[in-house]
């Protein structure tokens, strides 16, 4: 009788101990209770919350197209300007990118107060702008300049041979041609280009070019293009005979950059921005929208993405 009684009393003894061990399970660091084990293959069904994209305004003038116009239903702007920003938000998840149009140089002033984090206009670089803003290191356009004439002209083909030329100015100081022409002539006194005072609109200025009443005209390559396809009939004469990197350096920055506000966060989103140029030019992405809006590649890169010249 007593062995069984002893054989009772450690029975319930163990019973006892039992049921304590598996009413306290063991706590973590900090006294937070362990998670159950996951068994072996099995997957948890936690999800880390999404952060939210920070907004960026962007200041843009909706011009000069095709950069940025209306569309055909004149109610969504369109052009190169408004895809490449929709590829580069496709590329940075962390960003969402949102364009206003206003004055140009509202842009500017709008940078300057902080309602907009970027300014995309086809901008270049002057040394009055880069004092105040930070521009990105990657440019996403470059637009070549070169001389127009007419097919048959025998006389003109770099900036060496405008000497002694006539050609349309609007006599202002202000345009870049007009500057170029009185650089050409400070240092050539004895072989001026002929300036000739017009205030006519492009249309009669270049049917005058066409008619030999001028014998040259300097334009851009987009330019040149916007107007060959507006007006088919003139431009049949003409054509636009490229100058070199350097001669279109000196007549006018053929690189566009974006501009951002020179501070850590407006530096954070220029290279994040520049990492994003670098890609969409590595997978052709970049070229494709210049050559969908532009009629050809004029993003100053090659076809792998590397920059060109």
């Amino acid at each position: 009788m007593k062995k069984l009684l002893s054989t009772i009393t450690l029975l319930l003894a163990f019973l006892f101990l039992l049921t304590a061990c598996q009413s306290k399970a063991p706590a973590s660091a900090g006294g937070a209770e362990s998670p159950t084990p996951l068994a072996s293959g099995s997957e948890t069904t936690s999800e880390e919350p999404a952060v939210e994209a920070q907004k960026i305004l962007i200041g843009n003038s909706g011009g000069p197209r095709p950069y940025a116009y209306l569309d055909d239903d004149e109610t969504t702007y369109i052009g190169y300007d408004y895809e490449l920003i929709a590829a580069i938000d496709e590329v940075l998840p962390q960003y969402e990118f949102e364009i206003e149009v206003t004055e140009f140089a509202s842009i500017f002033a709008g940078v300057d107060s902080g309602r907009y984090l970027m300014g995309v206009n086809n901008i270049t670089k002057k040394p009055e702008r880069e004092e105040k803003y930070l521009f990105g290191k990657e440019f996403y356009s470059y637009n070549t300049h070169g001389l127009l004439v007419r097919k048959d002209n025998a006389d003109i083909y770099d900036v060496e041979d405008l000497g002694g030329k006539k050609v349309f100015t609007a006599g202002d100081g202000v345009l870049f041609s007009d500057v170029f022409y009185r650089t050409f002539n400070e240092q050539h006194p004895d072989n001026e280009i002929i300036t000739v005072l017009s205030g006519a609109d492009s249309l009669k200025t270049t049917q005058d070019l066409v008619d030999g009443v001028v014998d040259f005209a300097l334009s851009s390559a987009v330019s040149f293009e916007i107007s060959k396809n507006s007006f088919p009939e003139l431009y049949e004469y003409l054509e636009l005979r490229p100058l070199t990197p350097e001669q279109t350096k000196e007549i006018e920055d053929p690189y566009a950059w974006y501009i951002f506000p020179k501070t850590d966060e407006g530096q954070r989103l220029a290279d994040a921005v520049d990492n994003a140029l670098v890609e969409l030019a590595r997978t052709g992405k970049m070229q494709e929208l210049s050559i969908k809006y532009f009629g050809f590649n004029m993003t100053g890169r090659n076809d792998d993405g590397t920059p060109a010249g």
